[in-house]
């Protein structure tokens, strides 16, 4: 019976290959959407902050471009403010990237290279990991694999066509530079392209070019014009991530920052691309005729993560800020793979990669599993907050309102306490806004009796002297079983403050 049904399957992909993977696509996100609504996970502390930007419409924000912010309050508008409807999206748009990328590969390299571009994207770790929550990569990549399947069509076009396609180029660039600015890697990779590929070098048809620069300037000048209106604070934060201290050398950063891509593309594939770029000048024997079409995605595919290792170097770097490197390496991968004939890495991948994300979603689904496998860690940052946030609600009661002095607390309480909000200030610590509730919630001096001091920085208390009272008021805890700065996770420390004045000078002298 197995053998049948796999080879009616395996007739149906060759012989109709665009609709199998639409109904593939299908299937998959329409399973992520109904898992939704039975994830035990709470927002994390970046979605509900998006959330919270999200009930004010606006071309940006603090720390991000705005598209993270539109995607979110669209579903929410539509069918009320829910974990899963904060992330309703996030499905749909891993699920139309991959169509994006099956069509660009099917252009490049044909129907079987096209097949497992798709497979290999829909079951990717970061992008299985990223069907479950809402994070600005979700948008960047739907709208960089645009931009890239109208690269490729641009450079094939002629007379009209080309203009259509520099259209859609220009729209994607625009728009994925309103998710994330890491879109800043898409012209370089198209710049660095020219350099060093014929196919690339057919794009540059001056007329369509002024048209797709003209089309994503226009798209992304909204979002240039409010930072001018607010001192250019999301670009001055975006700058202010990178980080660069005194010690501009962090080999263990740099370390940490490869072995998690092996998380983030999974070991097999990030290994064979590894080995692919070590061993650049056998695969590109081996391309023939193609040689153009590899190191146009080679372009697009090395500078991020060179780009990204070398602030990891610098100082340090997150496991996705390289995510731009996947979309044009789950092209490529494949054909590098047949042509070594070495399909088992991509058969192995899919079905490591399944199990892992089988793994995953029991996970969410029932947090104890995570407890029983020692896990505990991993999930901690999604797990309790709705208990949490009633505990500090109901220290509160009788209060004028709560102090916060932490980015992510401000953000669980003002998503769990959505229906029914209480006052909220949030504390400066540093003498520097730093955060977008820092900005939205300021402590004010002035005669701001009986405040509840919510805080997981009691070890700097000194910092609150500007209030003429601090009276202890027990701890808010929650066992996850896991662990912070060596206390059980999570700990929040209480207090009853009172009566702030301004305090000038370093108040822990």
């Amino acid at each position: 019976m197995a053998l049948p049904l796999y080879a009616s399957l395996k007739a149906i992909a060759e012989d109709r290959p665009l609709a199998f993977i639409v109904v593939l696509v299908g299937i998959m996100t329409l399973c992520r959407l109904i898992l939704l609504p039975f994830y035990q996970s709470n927002l994390g502390p970046d979605e509900a902050q998006y959330w919270f930007w999200g009930q004010t419409l606006d071309w940006g924000y603090y720390s991000k471009p705005p598209m993270i912010a539109w995607v979110i309050a669209m579903p929410t508008r539509v069918f009320g403010d829910h974990e899963w409807s904060v992330r309703l999206l996030s499905p749909l748009l891993i699920g139309a990237t991959a169509l994006f990328l099956f069509m660009t590969a099917r252009r490049l390299y044909g129907d079987q290279a096209a097949r497992w571009t798709a497979v290999l994207w829909l079951t990717l770790p970061a992008v299985m990991f990223g069907a479950t929550i809402m994070s600005t990569d979700i948008p960047l990549l739907l709208f960089w694999s645009l931009s890239l399947w109208a690269l490729v069509g641009l450079s094939d076009a002629q007379g009209g066509a080309a203009y259509r396609w520099a259209i859609l180029l220009g729209a994607g660039i625009g728009f994925g530079f309103l998710s994330k600015y890491a879109m800043i890697y898409f012209p370089i990779g198209w710049v660095l392209a020219l350099f060093v590929s014929d196919r690339a070098r057919r794009t540059m048809k001056p007329g369509p070019v002024l048209v797709a620069a003209g089309m994503g300037a226009l798209i992304f000048a909204p979002n240039l014009a409010w930072n001018a209106r607010h001192g250019f604070q999301t670009l001055s934060h975006t700058a202010d991530n990178a980080n660069w201290g005194a010690d501009l050398l962090n080999p263990e950063e740099l370390l940490q920052f490869l072995g998690d891509q092996f998380g983030v593309a999974g070991p097999l594939l990030f290994l064979a691309l590894f080995v692919g770029v070590v061993t650049l000048g056998r695969r590109l024997a081996q391309a023939g005729p193609a040689r153009g079409r590899d190191l146009m995605l080679l372009a697009f595919i090395l500078p991020p993560l060179v780009i990204i290792s070398g602030q990891a170097l610098l100082s340090r770097a997150h496991a996705n800020w390289a995510m731009a490197a996947y979309p044009a390496a789950m092209i490529l991968l494949p054909v590098w793979a047949m042509r070594a004939k070495a399909k088992w890495v991509l058969i192995g991948s899919v079905g490591l990669h399944s199990v892992i994300g089988l793994a995953f979603t029991a996970i969410l689904l029932d947090f104890t599993l995570a407890d029983r496998l020692g896990q505990s860690n991993s999930v901690k940052r999604v797990r309790g907050w709705t208990e949490q946030m009633a505990q500090i609600r109901q220290a509160a009661e009788g209060q004028a309102g709560l102090i916060l002095d932490d980015r992510e607390i401000a953000a669980h309480l003002v998503w769990e306490m959505r229906a029914d909000p209480i006052p909220l200030q949030v504390f400066d610590l540093n003498d520097r806004l730093d955060n977008t509730y820092e900005h939205a919630f300021p402590v004010r001096p002035g005669a701001q009796n009986g405040y509840l001091l919510a805080t997981q920085n009691a070890h700097v208390i000194c910092r609150y002297k500007g209030f003429a009272t601090i009276t202890p008021a027990g701890q808010s805890f929650v066992d996850l079983k896991a662990t912070r700065r060596g206390r059980a996770e999570r700990s929040i420390d209480l207090f009853y403050v009172a009566d702030y004045r301004a305090f000038s000078g370093n108040p822990c002298a």
